[in-house]
């Protein structure tokens, strides 16, 4: 029975990556993907500008995406699993092709206070051994509206199997870490007397949600959205939690795979020979 289920997880597993393999290439009309100098491809990208003649109905639309093929070679394994790191990437909203008045556009007319705006843009933030964090910025305009919105997110992977890694994954059920997070939120970058009139003090433990946090090469960044702990003049609040910081906290393994190469690692092990 287990032999049987396996297999038929892994011809799903066949069939979704074939299909994700293919999102963003041919589902998408008006899709460019840029490349660098070394002819290497980078995201892919989508800029159109709509309009469905009701009121408030145009906007401008910018996407810049890492393809499902991309995230697919950014795994170790071979063998085909349903990884986050595929089921997570974007999916653009489809378009009646009669709306679309322009496409592949250099930017977005920002100028214009009847258009809307959308914008979402991937980058690969952090890729070791082991570890990918991939941060998602957005930002949206409403037409007629002061001002629009942005918000960063950041979602880490392990390598393998392309597993989304939540905060138990690197820091366990230990507190320690938590109160000395939650410790510096308040006293860096939190507004105390926002917290206390919107009461929204529960907010402050969002960090440990995914989206939240994220490693990359100076440690451990803590990401909060607009008007979460703060003033939206105060923007999107952040800190850093250093390496040496980590390691007092993370296990000595998960460190490792964090932060240190695979060379790396054998050598510490040997070391303790």
């Amino acid at each position: 029975m287990k032999k049987e289920f396996s297999l038929t997880i892994k011809i799903l597993s066949f069939f979704f990556v074939a299909y994700s393999l293919t999102m963003g290439t041919t589902t998408y009309a008006y899709n460019t993907t840029q490349e660098d100098k070394a002819g290497k491809s980078t995201n892919q990208t989508l800029l159109r500008y709509t309009d469905t003649k009701k009121k408030y109905g145009k906007s401008c639309e910018a996407y810049s995406y890492i393809t499902p093929v991309q995230r697919f070679k950014l795994l170790k394994q071979n063998t085909f699993m349903l990884g986050d790191i595929l089921s997570d990437s974007l999916s653009i909203p489809q378009v009646d092709p009669e709306q679309v008045v322009e496409s592949n556009l250099t930017a977005c007319n920002t100028q214009n206070m009847h258009v809307s705006e959308f914008t979402y843009r991937e980058k690969l933030e952090y890729l070791s051994d082991n570890i990918i964090t991939i941060e998602v910025f957005q930002y949206a305009y409403g037409a007629g509206a002061a001002h629009g919105n942005g918000h960063i997110s950041r979602y880490m992977y392990d390598r393998k199997y392309g597993m989304k890694l939540d905060w138990e994954n690197l820091f366990g059920t230990s507190e320690a870490f938590d109160l000395y997070v939650l410790q510096r939120v308040v006293k860096e970058i939190a507004d105390e007397n926002f917290i206390g009139y919107f009461k929204v003090k529960d907010q402050l433990l969002n960090f440990r949600k995914s989206g939240y946090f994220a490693i990359t090469d100076e440690g451990l960044i803590i990401q909060y959205g607009k008007y979460e702990i703060t003033a939206g003049s105060s923007g999107l609040p952040s800190l850093t939690v250093p390496k040496e910081v980590l390691k007092q906290y993370m296990s000595r393994g998960m460190y490792a795979k964090c932060f240190l190469t695979n060379e790396q690692m054998i050598a510490e092990v040997l070391n303790d020979f």
